[in-house]
């Protein structure tokens, strides 16, 4: 559990402990009931006994206050209310328990589905009347149930929540819904249309980048994808289809929209900050590509587009205006904590009856931490370093980073031509030394004096990796640099068992001092 007011940049770091474990669900497959219903049914009924028991505290604090201590020492009153569910879809449709594996939203037709239409959240007062008829027998309440289109579980631990509407909180996911659900789905389809074997080859031919995984042996083969995986696919998926052929001759500009669509939608969800026109670019993202999705219909990989995680694409915008930024409520930090808090704790275990194992070990770790903050306070309470108040995400200015010594001490002339292909290097350093000296020459004039100067050697130090760093001022013991991107430089060399390793020259853009922030214009 978390609390709204944590900033985002403390909340997003495990190590800043902005999130508190309350406790374990059962994760029992209640395989002895070999009834499938009846088993869905009891797996149902203990989640929300679970989460029930666990926010019964909300339903009076939430309505009547209680006292709150914030971080400046003063008491108040506050109203903890539950905000969002942060999960994955399968906990996400046992909260709110749609028929159908339904979505949280009114039903409707699947014709609006299929067109991208948004459509409202499902009525709450309609519901909470059929809830309200579980005394009057289990027939008129599974048929009240069944009426309001939700399942007839025992009490929903969130039907006595106040102020809460469990279908406008569950919170879109950047990894569970578009990774592993969207990017997963254009994936697939894009093999089917245009070949396991062609889209392997071309995944082969990639040139290396720093920011950018290679998957030399293609992505048909890859089984159990994570979300990490996917964002790297999602990277050069664009580029590897640019000039593919589809059958039948059709024109590939149909598939490039619908597939520009959807990454610039999973590019623009995870923005840290947002405008207007952001979302603006967000809903035209979206739109491009249900304007161009009829070309997989066309080629014969899909037949609709009825999948729930799509659909919720639509709501984005009005969760983002709602909860703010995805960054604050992405699983992907949960998904970190439960390395922390359950993967970790199972492995200190004996794996015999290990939840109490696992909460003991738990509890010593508290202990470590709670001798730090006697520490503390032994030490007079110092003050926490401060940090500017900056806003989050911005890619502040580059600084360039280069090893104190370099990767070859002296390179001469001639293999600066021939192992690095630098054909002009000795005429471009006379021109630059002229340029040096004679800040005011024309080039003409430059030309004309660098045709006069001499080099006193004929060998120059080389470097072949120049880094670039950001500061990360949100760093809790001081700014820290973290390298953004490299350029790597590599000639062609041969290892010692004969095997040659080919050249890596990166390409970089190198602004002289007249380039702006959008175009090309000034950039060499």
């Amino acid at each position: 559990m978390t609390i709204g007011n944590i900033p985002k940049e403390i909340r997003r770091k495990p190590s800043r402990r902005g999130y508190v474990l309350l406790g374990y669900l059962p994760t029992s497959r209640m395989k002895n009931v070999k009834n499938k219903a009846a088993r869905r049914r009891i797996l149902g009924n203990v989640f929300h006994a679970c989460m029930h028991h666990i926010l019964a505290w909300l339903k009076d604090a939430g309505a009547a206050g209680l006292p709150v201590t914030s971080g400046d020492g003063v008491t108040r009153r506050g109203h903890p209310i539950y905000a969002t569910f942060v999960g994955d879809l399968s906990r996400t449709m046992s909260c709110y328990c749609c028929q159908d594996g339904r979505l949280p939203y009114m039903r409707s037709t699947a014709r609006r589905t299929r067109r991208g239409h948004q459509i409202p959240l499902r009525d709450l007062e309609s519901i909470l009347t059929a809830l309200d008829t579980l005394d009057d027998g289990p027939g008129v309440y599974s048929k009240a149930c069944a009426d309001a289109g939700i399942k007839p579980i025992y009490h929903l631990f969130w039907e006595g929540l106040p102020y809460t509407n469990i279908f406008q909180a569950i919170s879109p996911d950047i990894l569970h819904q578009l990774y592993q659900g969207i990017v997963k789905h254009l994936i697939a389809w894009l093999k089917e249309c245009c070949g396991e074997d062609e889209i392997d080859a071309r995944c082969r031919r990639l040139p290396p980048n720093h920011n950018m995984r290679l998957f030399m042996s293609g992505i048909s083969n890859l089984s159990r994808v994570s979300g990490k995986e996917h964002n790297q696919i999602s990277r050069f998926l664009l580029g590897i289809i640019i000039d593919v052929r589809l059958p039948d001759n059709l024109a590939p500009g149909r598939l490039l929209a619908a597939v520009r669509g959807v990454l610039d939608f999973v590019y623009l969800a995870q923005y840290p900050m947002h405008t207007t026109e952001t979302l603006s670019h967000l809903a035209n993202a979206l739109q491009r590509f249900h304007d161009n999705k009829s070309i997989f219909v066309a080629l014969g990989v899909c037949d609709n587009f009825n999948l729930p995680k799509l659909h919720s694409c639509s709501h984005y915008i009005m969760y983002i205006k709602a909860f703010g930024t995805t960054d604050n409520y992405n699983t992907e930090y949960t998904e970190r904590l439960h390395i922390d808090s359950a993967k970790d704790a199972y492995r200190s275990t004996n794996f015999k009856d290990e939840f109490p194992q696992m909460t003991l070990w738990l509890e010593r770790k508290e202990i470590f931490r709670h001798e730090k903050y006697i520490q503390w306070r032994l030490d007079g309470c110092p003050s926490p370093p401060v940090m500017d108040h900056l806003p989050p995400g911005i890619v502040y200015e580059r600084q360039l980073k280069m090893t104190i010594h370099p990767t070859h001490k002296a390179v001469r002339f001639g293999r600066l031509v021939e192992d690095y292909g630098a054909q002009i290097f000795r005429d471009a350093l006379a021109r630059f030394v002229a340029k040096f000296n004679n800040p005011l020459f024309t080039p003409r004039q430059i030309e004309a004096e660098s045709a006069c100067i001499t080099f006193a050697f004929s060998s120059v130090p080389v470097f072949h990796r120049v880094k670039f760093t950001t500061q990360d001022p949100y760093t809790p013991h001081g700014s820290s640099d973290s390298v953004v991107d490299v350029i790597h430089i590599q000639p062609r060399k041969l290892l010692k068992n004969g095997e040659a390793v080919p050249a890596r020259f990166d390409t970089a853009l190198v602004n002289d001092s007249t380039g702006g922030l959008i175009g090309v214009d000034g950039e060499r």
